[in-house]
């Protein structure tokens, strides 16, 4: 049995859904399910979102399966972490059973460097238990896949409301460039030193990079978290709609509106770049940044249309 831990934000999540249909499509034999418990302890962000948003009778393609408290265990060695106090009998059980279960782990993240983690999600062997943890943004996992995505990732946009309707038409009618700017949580003392805040610069140089690809004058549509900054920092660029309202439970409505553009300038944040994945529009242009972590950039991607600045 496999098994993927789901965590983090929509954005996260999708990622982790595309790895998962990919381990499904890699070990037709075996059993893939997912490990939700993280979102019983876990207040970021807006929760557990996929199956609100995609799974619908109208979307019957989208399917997940939930491992039991049992199967997680038989796979980590662990209880699932429903409540904080778990952490300790966990704690015992690794004294006991660590060197059991710690080659039926695989984490993205610590000892494992992209390639050692490629070539251990792709080498499990039939009848072997794997407990997967990571968020798995590497391009091998959903480049054969995005035409499937976007059908399985398919927004309700009976579920928009008036306003963004009104919206998607206006974005839908111009040639509408989406720009995202992501600060929030990337200003707070826990992520600060991790992740870049792009500024001015990378802005100003994307939308002249992308205002040479694009036939007519574009209306730029700025979607963020911090409002009150974005009318601050953007004051000299000119046809900009500031989109408002979609916060919290409706965050979703933003990315779903970004796919409507005809190009996308995105920030180092797995929302808009699925925003950019799932753009309606093939062969969009996408202006992405170098920069993504503190000390990692942003890999190369091969997505057409996509450029690095």
């Amino acid at each position: 049995m496999i098994i993927l831990r789901f965590t983090s934000g929509l954005g996260n999540q999708m990622f982790q859904y595309a790895f998962y249909t990919f381990l499904k499509k890699r070990y037709p034999e075996s059993s893939v399910k997912a490990d939700l418990t993280w979102f019983s302890w876990h207040n970021e962000h807006q929760g557990w979102e996929l199956e609100k948003l995609f799974m619908r009778p109208d979307n019957p393609g989208f399917t997940l399966e939930s491992a039991s408290p049992l199967e997680i265990f038989r796979c980590s060695g662990a209880f699932p972490q429903t409540k904080e106090w778990v952490r300790y009998p966990n704690r015992l059980l690794r004294i006991f059973t660590g060197r059991h279960f710690e080659k039926c782990r695989i984490e993205e993240s610590g000892h494992h460097d992209a390639e050692e983690t490629y070539r251990a999600v792709t080498g499990i062997k039939e009848k072997e238990n794997r407990y997967i943890t990571g968020f798995f943004l590497d391009e091998r996992y959903y480049a054969d896949s995005l035409d499937s995505l976007k059908t399985l990732f398919s927004f309700d946009i009976n579920r928009f409301g008036k306003k963004n309707l009104e919206l998607a038409r206006q974005i839908v009618g111009t040639v509408s460039v989406s720009i995202h700017v992501r600060r929030g949580d990337y200003l707070s003392d826990t992520y600060k030193n991790d992740f870049v805040c792009l500024g001015r610069p990378y802005y100003k140089s994307a939308v002249a990079e992308i205002r040479k690809r694009l036939d007519g004058e574009a209306t730029f549509f700025i979607f963020s978290d911090d409002k009150e900054f974005i009318k601050r920092e953007f004051e000299w660029l000119p046809r900009k709609v500031i989109v408002e309202g979609n916060e919290g439970k409706n965050s979703w409505k933003d990315m779903a509106l970004m796919t409507f553009c005809k190009g996308n300038i995105i920030a180092n944040s797995t929302f808009s770049i699925w925003g950019a994945l799932l753009n309606r529009h093939p062969g969009a242009p996408v202006i992405y940044p170098k920069a993504y972590l503190t000390d990692q950039d942003n890999a190369v991607s091969s997505v057409p249309g996509w450029i690095r600045l």
